[in-house]
């Protein structure tokens, strides 16, 4: 047994054993969950709100779990969703390897204090490693004094992760490591990915990631369930999965049929046969006690009947409602859109020798720009190279210092990140007829297409999940008899699950008209027809 663990030991560096997580007396966020992660790279995907964060923290000893124990086996770096970077530190500090900087040179001066031993620990090659990561991503004449504001923001991503391998870790796990990352700091994290040779786990909405995984893990209603390849490969078998249900759907459903006309059929028998009893017992004349006799035992006969057939009914209902329950939320939104339809060669977007700034900062100079018709555009760039100040300078949000800008529709609309476009304190309902101007019919039925049905139309916006924000939003935007023929959009699946993003594919492959588009999401640009590109410098 003792040889069974140790080679157990080495092939895994996170055991759990049978964990469940309970916030509240009443409500499990994880239940009874057992697995462990080794060498394999791991994605762990699922809705938002499922718990992903709450288990990676369990995992790294953040919190502590209901019941059930986990085993954590040699080191492991822990990346937050939520990590915060000080912009006023130097690059050492960030590194976090200043004090020992500062040990090991006061050790070799002579001072023999055993406090700069405990700092050191067991780094005495500290700065050898420092420098090794920092070369690694090719930061090697960067200076440890350097201050964090100073760098790039695909430079400050090498340092948050340089900093993760200088602890020498046997497992990595990161919580969406390219949200809000322009493309070149996501090919940072994707090469990181691709490159480290031990164990990782990693959330992620990000279907580019994804797909550099081993094994894909899926978290909902509390459980884990393995799918053994990519994203892509993790896509086949949900399909394969979906139909499998729809077809025990559909049996479920013609089983249930079949019960009730049987038992409806059976009891229909029993009726008849009960009231042909009556009228022979009327003509054989028998006494008043034989007829409560017969007349007893007919309608026991019918009420057990009846019971047994409810009870089958019932049976069979219940089967039918679990094969529902196991269906997952059709992603499919299907709206008709043709309103927003723009014809071929109709300008949409000209921008002439546009040149803008801000103070000395020079943005745009002679900038040009023309869009044509139900063009499909993406925007892209790194952090800070301009995208939201061209999109304010199309819609004449901003006027240029100097050149044209015209738009060449009268109806078009702007969706940024926070969705200011909706009134938080107003319901969904309320807001698509404050915006698209319908009656409550109207709305109740075109709400229902973007999968907001019976009484989810009174959930306020405040209280929304981001992909149920930008489903209202976009709902809200499309309505009407005037829908927008220019619809542009800032970082639309930032911080969306995996359903919802495709939710907003669907809806954006009805739309005719002319589409620009902010987004680092290479698999989302590709999903929604994006024809061409303009790269900001």
């Amino acid at each position: 047994m003792l040889l069974v663990n140790k080679f157990l030991n080495m092939q895994n560096n996170i055991v759990v054993n049978n964990i469940s997580f309970e916030p509240t007396d009443d409500f499990f966020v994880l239940k009874n969950i057992s697995v462990s992660f080794g060498e394999k790279k791991i994605g762990l995907v699922g809705n938002n709100g499922t718990g992903k964060t709450v288990l990676l923290k369990l995992l790294v000893g953040e919190i502590e779990p209901t019941v059930g124990k986990i085993q954590r086996i040699g080191k492991i770096a822990y990346l937050p969703q939520d990590y915060q970077i000080d912009l006023k530190k130097t690059v050492g500090e960030a590194l976090e390897i200043v004090d020992k900087l500062k040990a090991l040179e006061k050790i070799k001066n002579g001072d023999k204090n055993e406090s700069l031993l405990e700092i050191v620990g067991d780094d005495w090659d500290i700065y050898n490693r420092a420098v090794e990561k920092l070369e690694y991503f090719n930061l090697h004449n960067i200076d440890f004094n350097r201050r964090l504001e100073t760098l790039s923001g695909g430079e400050k991503v090498k340092i948050i992760l340089a900093k993760l391998l200088i602890a020498k870790p046997d497992f990595i796990i990161l919580d969406e490591p390219t949200n809000n990352l322009d493309q070149v700091s996501r090919e940072i994290v994707y090469n990181l990915v691709k490159n480290w040779k031990q164990g990782l786990l990693v959330v992620s909405h990000d279907r580019g990631l994804l797909n550099l995984f081993d094994q894909i893990y899926e978290l909902s209603e509390g459980s884990l369930k393995l799918y053994g390849g990519n994203y892509d490969f993790y896509k086949e078998q949900k399909e394969i999965e979906n139909q499998s249900v729809k077809r025990q759907l559909g049996d479920a459903k013609k089983h249930f049929k079949k019960v009730k006309k049987q038992a409806e059929k059976t009891l229909e028998q029993q009726q008849k046969r009960a009231e042909s009893g009556k009228k022979r017992r009327d003509k054989l004349g028998m006494g008043k006690t034989e007829l409560d006799l017969m007349k007893d035992s007919s309608e026991t006969t019918t009420s057990r009947l009846s019971k047994s057939h409810d009870k089958i009914i019932n049976e069979a209902k219940e089967k039918l409602e679990l094969a529902k329950d196991k269906i997952a939320p059709e992603n499919l939104i299907v709206a008709d859109l043709s309103g927003t339809n723009v014809p071929e060669g109709k300008l949409i977007i000209g921008m002439k020798d546009t040149s803008f700034s801000y103070g000395d900062k020079k943005i745009f100079e002679n900038f040009n720009l023309s869009i044509y018709g139900p063009k499909r555009l993406a925007i892209e760039g790194v952090n800070g190279s301009g995208k939201t100040t061209l999109i304010k300078l199309m819609l004449q949000i901003l006027k240029p210092d100097s050149g044209e800008v015209q738009i060449g529709v009268k109806r078009f609309a702007y969706l940024d990140q926070n969705f200011t476009i909706l009134d938080k304190e107003k319901d969904i309902l309320e807001n698509i007829k404050q915006i698209s101007k319908i009656n409550e019919s109207l709305a109740r039925d075109w709400l229902a297409k973007f999968m907001f049905k019976s009484d989810n139309i009174f959930k306020k916006v405040k209280v929304l999940s981001g992909g149920e924000r930008m489903r209202a939003a976009l709902a809200c935007i499309l309505a009407g008899e005037e829908p927008p023929q220019l619809l542009i959009l800032d970082e639309p699946t930032n911080n969306l699950d995996l359903n919802s993003i495709e939710q907003i594919e669907s809806v954006l492959l009805n739309f005719e008209g002319a589409l620009i588009v902010v987004s680092h999401d290479k698999k989302f640009l590709e999903n929604i027809g994006v024809d061409e590109n303009l790269m900001l410098i």
